[in-house]
């Protein structure tokens, strides 16, 4: 796969999905009256933080492809 500039804005805009995956976590722990288990909140704050994680292995991956490429200098 040849990755361009479009590929790489892609990838630092999906970084940013960590604002609203947490904002996720907190509407449905505040806004409802059911609210979370502190067990599902962590889980579903360790989910985050891998899927944060693979992003941002993603991101990094597609600069340094882009800078042997030639793309980036």
């Amino acid at each position: 796969m040849k990755y361009d500039r479009f590929k790489l804005e892609e990838l630092i805009t999906s970084v940013r999905q960590i604002t609203e995956d947490l904002q996720v976590v907190m509407q449905s722990h505040f806004d409802t009256e059911k609210g979370l288990t502190e067990d599902q909140i962590m889980n579903m704050v360790i989910g985050i933080q891998q899927l944060h994680e693979c992003r941002c292995d993603a991101l990094w991956d597609c600069m340094e492809r882009m800078i042997k490429q030639g793309d980036i200098k």
